[in-house]
């Protein structure tokens, strides 16, 4: 079990295992290298996995036993019981551990700390991976890229999820860095309400009252965030910061917001759209829940009013092409209508295309 002095390492990984790391590096840490990337999946992924063979044993095997307390019985009898309930899954977990299909070899370097940790020579999940830390990391990757994309980034960002729910129970300040569009950081203090999926079930958001590190509570603002796009996360010491308890009536502002606007929409200004649908148009509203809007009221023209961000207006409705069209606000609705013909443009031929972008555009190519 010796790694060479470069510390190059080979993994065979099937070809969707290989798909996930290039998408899910590209979501999550877009500013790493693909081997860094694939260290600190290792790292971060290894304490939770069931590949983790002895350390889930282990976890297991602790919560039989506090169940067990309850029961009078000797401890020796205790250990017993948990003994023969965990061979059966300790089987299991081995199998699945060997079952991932073969694929490609994938080289990258291995760093200091999971060398550390993988060719360990007192590693306790040897026998299971007859002694070969390459069978173990490909363990690892393949049932990591088994979960869905809203588990993997619940595995990948596990520590900074944990501090924010963390946060929330202690009644602490948290803090966190993002990058906004000119590419600088950006520090924010979050007075935090909790960590929630959008409602596609996609994406982590950390939900609070927060404002620029250094700002005073009246500056605060409903806001959530995206986990993958914050850089870094600390809970402030109740000594060197204000509290970050929220208060009932808070807390309520902040489920009516979420009510009302989506998880994913609660940064942004609002203001009123207008939107008229088809007939076809009003089927696809009911049927398509996907950052779905509410209106504020349909007015007696049949058009839908909203009251929320031009983004989540933009994002919902231009997949309906033809069966929705933006009334107003009128930049909008001229920046969507160009934008569509962009896209008509593309697909018509040079020949029939129009001379002209002003000219009228025809029913077909």
């Amino acid at each position: 079990m010796e790694l060479n002095t470069e510390q190059k390492q080979r993994i065979n990984l099937s070809l969707h295992a290989q798909d996930v790391l290039t998408i899910d590096r590209e979501q999550f840490a877009p500013q790493l290298t693909s081997s860094v990337f694939i260290n600190e999946l290792l790292f971060r992924y290894a304490p939770q996995a069931e590949a983790s063979v002895t350390e889930n044993l282990e976890r297991r095997r602790k919560n039989i036993l506090m169940q067990l307390e309850t029961i009078k019985m000797p401890e020796l009898n205790r250990r017993a019981v948990a003994d023969a309930l965990l061979n059966p899954v300790r089987e299991e977990l081995v199998r699945k551990s060997a079952a991932f299909p073969r694929g490609t070899s994938v080289i990258f370097r291995l760093n200091n700390r999971n060398r550390d940790l993988f060719y360990d020579r007192d590693w306790k999940d040897a026998v299971y991976y007859d002694r070969r830390p390459s069978k173990y990391m490909k363990a690892l990757i393949e049932e990591y890229a088994s979960h869905t994309a809203f588990q993997r980034e619940a595995f990948y960002f596990q520590e900074w999820i944990t501090l924010a729910e963390t946060a929330a129970d202690a009644g602490k300040l948290l803090r966190f860095t993002t990058s906004n569009s000119r590419n600088e950081l950006v520090i924010w203090d979050m007075r935090v309400y909790g960590v929630f999926p959008n409602e596609a079930g996609l994406f982590h958001y950390i939900v609070g009252r927060c404002v620029r590190k250094g700002g005073i509570k009246s500056d605060e603002r409903i806001a959530s965030f995206r986990i993958s796009r914050m850089n870094e996360v600390k809970i402030l010491s109740t000594a060197s910061s204000r509290s970050g308890n929220l208060s009932k009536a808070e807390k309520k502002e902040i489920e009516a917001k979420i009510a009302h606007d989506g998880v994913q929409f609660l940064v942004g200004k609002r203001k009123e759209c207008v939107v008229k649908l088809t007939e076809e148009g009003k089927v696809l509203y009911r049927r398509i829940q996907y950052m779905k809007p509410i209106p504020s009221f349909i007015d007696e023209n049949g058009h839908y009013h909203f009251e929320c961000s031009s983004f989540q207006i933009w994002q919902y409705f231009y997949r309906f092409g033809e069966h929705a069209q933006i009334v107003e606000p009128a930049a909008m609705r001229e920046a969507l209508r160009d934008d569509y013909y962009r896209a008509y443009r593309s697909y018509c031929d040079e020949a029939v295309r129009p001379e002209k972008e002003q000219q009228p555009i025809p029913s077909t190519c």
